[in-house]
Formats: structure tokens, sequence, C-alpha cells
């Protein structure tokens, strides 16, 4: 008898002991709902609050800086142009990737990261690799939603809900929650100051030199932060490199340049670009290039997929109120 109250003891030590270990499993993990290369849903698998994190998009690093994580970053890759100056020092602190684009499989894996955040394409066969592999060989992959094959992304789809992610993969929810909240403070400043504004239409254009451009549509972040600011994107389509004849057939209110950084890596201040502009002899017909309603938006405030958007805002609106 005394043998079989023994053996139920025992038993049921092992059972409760056996719960705790899944109990305790189960606290270390969490699913992220995120997306695989192509935009499709998927669950990202994170262990734990990742420690050595390697990011492929800057504009991650900015909002983990905006968090306070500094200490989780592995390695990231060079700013895009100029940071934020309240950011600058901290950013140009951080360990960089050593391969000039995206570091080949090897190379991460020597790395032994246990988070890999970056663009959809850095997950695609000429890259990485399906996020999927990485999970299997207990590397988390998370892409930023900005960056996935959207139809429409907006603030609301793509940079909120990358803010509330890194908020919950690394447990500092009220941060992230305070960064959200300015970011909406500044998206109803801006609304407020162009209530009595008609909209007016704009083209978001980049130049890569040689009479060819490229044209941001509606599948790009920067259509919502235009909408936002009273502007209608005249370009709806799709396209790829086009030439002036397709530039000048818009005819819009305001041009709004997308600036590449100057030989130092420093973002061009709205006076160089207002006389590259101006000097460009493609562009001077357009109506918005003799009337002065250029507005400079760097590649990196573009591109940024995070709260830095909020700044493109307040520069397209600011481009706006100086012409009543």
């Amino acid at each position: 008898m005394k043998f079989v109250c023994l053996v139920v003891v025992l038993t049921f030590s092992i059972l409760l002991t056996g719960c705790s270990r899944d109990s305790e499993n189960i606290t270390d993990r969490q699913f992220i709902q995120n997306y695989d290369e192509n935009g499709h849903s998927r669950r990202t698998l994170v262990k734990g609050i990742p420690q050595r994190v390697l990011i492929l998009y800057p504009g991650a690093a900015e909002v983990m800086l905006e968090l306070g994580l500094d200490a989780h970053i592995l390695q990231t890759i060079a700013a895009y142009g100029s940071e934020p100056e309240h950011l600058r020092q901290r950013f140009a602190a951080l360990p960089k990737v050593k391969a000039a684009f995206i570091p080949a499989q090897e190379e991460v894996f020597a790395l032994q990261p246990d988070l890999i955040i970056g663009w959809a394409h850095n997950f695609s066969p000429m890259e990485l690799g399906a996020p999927q592999g990485w999970q299997e060989r207990g590397i988390g992959a998370y892409i930023v939603p900005a960056t996935i094959p959207h139809e429409r992304p907006t603030l609301e789809n793509s940079v909120y809900p990358f803010l509330e992610d890194l908020g919950k993969i690394f447990a500092v929810e009220d941060r992230a929650t305070g960064y959200i909240a300015a970011c909406r403070q500044k998206e109803n400043a801006v609304s407020v100051r162009l209530q009595n504004r008609e909209r007016e239409t704009a083209i978001v254009l980049q130049d890569h030199g040689r009479s060819s451009y490229s044209l941001y549509d509606a599948g790009y972040l920067i259509n919502d932060v235009l909408d936002k600011a009273g502007l209608d994107n005249l370009v709806t389509m799709k396209t790829s490199i086009v030439g002036p004849e397709r530039i000048l057939a818009y005819d819009p209110d305001y041009l709004v340049y997308v600036s590449l950084p100057g030989p130092d890596g420093q973002d061009l201040s709205d006076e160089e670009v207002l006389a590259q502009v101006r000097q460009n002899r493609d562009l001077q017909p357009l109506r918005a290039v003799q009337q002065g309603k250029i507005i400079n938006i760097s590649f990196a405030e573009v591109n940024s997929g995070n709260g830095r958007a909020l700044d493109a805002l307040f520069r397209l609106a600011d481009g706006r109120l100086k012409y009543k």
C-alpha cells in the first residue's frame, strides 16, 4: 500500500514538474503576426527577448533606438542618409554590417543572431532565403510591414503595427505605445494646420540621372502620407523607370522631390535641391517647378517605414503652407 502511494506521489510530482516546464517554455516564447517574403501572412516565433538582433533595414534600427534598445542590436546596415539629430551619435556608434549590401548566409550564421529584421526582398531566394528557413534553424525572422507588397501601405496598416510589434517582442509595450501616441499627435497637428486648405495634386519623383526617373505610386507608404497632407498623387499605376515625357504629362501642383544623400553621405538641404531641380532641363517645363512649388523629402524619410514618415508629413504640410 505504501509502495502504491509512493508511486502515485512520484507520478503526480513528475506531472507537476512537466507542466511547470511547459509553462516556462510557453512564457519564454511568443508568436508575432508577420509576413513571408511575398507578403503572405505568417506567424513569427520569437524565443524570449532577442539579445542579438541583426538589422538589414535602418528604419528598424532607428525604432529600436527610439525605444531604448541599443544594447540589443548586434549589427545594422549603414543609414540611408542623415539620421535624426537626437539619434545621430547613437546610430553612428552601432556596429555595421561589413558586406556592401546584404551579408551572405554564411556571414549571418557566423554572427549567430537570434533575430533578423529586414526588408521583404532580403528574404528572397536571391538573398537570405525565406523567413521560415531561418526559423527552422532557431533564428527568428521579421519583415518590416512597410516593405512588403501592399496594395496601399498606410500608417495604420504598416507603421503603427510595426511599432507595436517591436514593443511586444522586446517587452517595452509602454514605450511603443508612447511613441505611437506621439506620432498620432503629429498626424492630428498637420490635419488642424491644413483644415482650411483645398486638396491639390502632386507627384513624387526620384532622379536616377541621364533623363531617367522613377515615380512613387499607391504601392508606397509616401502615397498615404501625401493623402494625409491634402495632396492627391497623380501617379496611380505602377511604373518602372520613365523618361521626361512621361513626367511632363502629369502637370502636378507640387513636385515632391526624393533627394539622395550628397557625396558626404548627408541629406541635401532644401536650397541645394531647389537649385538642382531648377537646373534640370527635363523638369524646367513643369508648372510646379516654374512656380517654385518643390518639396524636398530625403530618401531616408520616404523609405523609413517608421515614425520618420511623420517628419515627411510635416515637410509636405510646410511646403503647402508656403503658398497661400
